[in-house]
């Protein structure tokens, strides 16, 4: 009867542990600062998205997506406006199938973001996952471009050694664009 006890116990708890773990999914991903991020970047810029595309990859065992955009104001990497890149990221909907890589960011035709890629312009990635992809929204009062915070869903950001516990791992107001693009530029001109 104790043995039964036991094993009914041990089941229970490893059903209860199962089924918490299946709703938790993140990547773990580290925080990177504007520094880290402007030096690890080739190519920053607010772009225009143009065209979400997913596919089969050739072997067909993975759906990769391709994100189209066009560049408004290049910052980083000698892009002019107009410039068409193309992001290159894993996961994606083809037909009924989806998969979901958590704490890849995000994008909708019609947005304007700011984007930090590493990489050729045709098959650039986002540095960071989520953190190189910043969303834009127009200010109603004073018309100005204000840079949302990264998205955080699926994704668990860890701090790296040495820096403050206490400090918010990302901004958590909207900063103005102007004010973000003169930080960017003078990181970018002294490396």
């Amino acid at each position: 009867m104790r043995s039964a006890r036991r094993s009914l116990s041990a089941i229970l708890a490893l059903a209860v542990a199962a089924g918490w773990s299946a709703g938790a999914r993140a990547s773990l991903i580290l925080a990177l600062d504007l520094p880290a991020m402007v030096g690890r970047a080739d190519r920053i810029a607010v772009v225009d998205v143009t065209a979400v595309r997913s596919a089969w990859n050739a072997s067909h065992e993975r759906i990769v997506t391709a994100v189209d955009l066009t560049v408004v104001d290049g910052w980083k990497g000698g892009l002019t406006p107009g410039t068409h890149l193309t992001v290159l990221q894993p996961g994606g909907t083809v037909g009924d199938v989806t998969t979901t890589v958590d704490g890849m960011p995000r994008f909708t035709p019609g947005e304007r973001a700011l984007v930090f890629l590493h990489g050729p312009p045709q098959r650039a990635t986002v540095v960071g996952l989520s953190q190189g992809k910043r969303p834009l929204r127009r200010e109603a009062a004073s018309g100005r471009w204000m840079v949302r915070a990264p998205d955080r869903a699926g994704a668990d950001f860890v701090r790296p050694r040495g820096t403050a516990a206490s400090a918010p791992i990302f901004e958590r107001r909207d900063q103005p664009l102007d004010e973000l693009r003169a930080q960017v530029r003078a990181l970018a001109a002294s490396r």
